[in-house]
C-alpha cells in the first residue's frame, strides 16, 4: 500500500492530482492571478504550515495550490 505524503503539494504527487490542478489553474482569469513569484512564495509557506494535509488546507479545506495562485485571496491564517 502506498502512502500520501502529508505535506506534499498536489503538483509533487501521483499524476491525476496533479492534473486536476493543472486543469483548475488556468480558471482564474490572467488579471486575477498572482505573479509567479508570489505563487512560489505563498507555496513555500503552505508547505511549512502544520495544517497541510495532501496539497489541502486543513483550516479552510481548499487546494492550496490554488487558493496561492488567485491574486487576491489570503491565507485563512494571515500566513500570507
Amino acid at each position: 500500500m502506498k502512502t500520501v505524503c502529508k505535506k506534499c503539494l498536489r503538483r509533487e504527487m501521483a499524476e491525476a492530482y496533479k492534473n486536476m490542478i493543472e486543469k483548475y489553474k488556468p480558471a482564474i482569469k490572467a488579471a486575477d492571478r498572482a505573479p509567479e513569484a508570489c505563487y512560489e512564495s505563498r507555496l513555500s509557506v503552505c508547505k511549512a504550515c502544520r495544517y497541510l494535509n495532501q496539497g489541502i488546507c486543513g483550516a479552510c479545506g481548499c487546494y492550496v495550490e490554488l487558493r496561492a495562485a488567485a491574486e487576491h485571496a489570503a491565507c485563512p491564517y494571515q500566513k500570507w
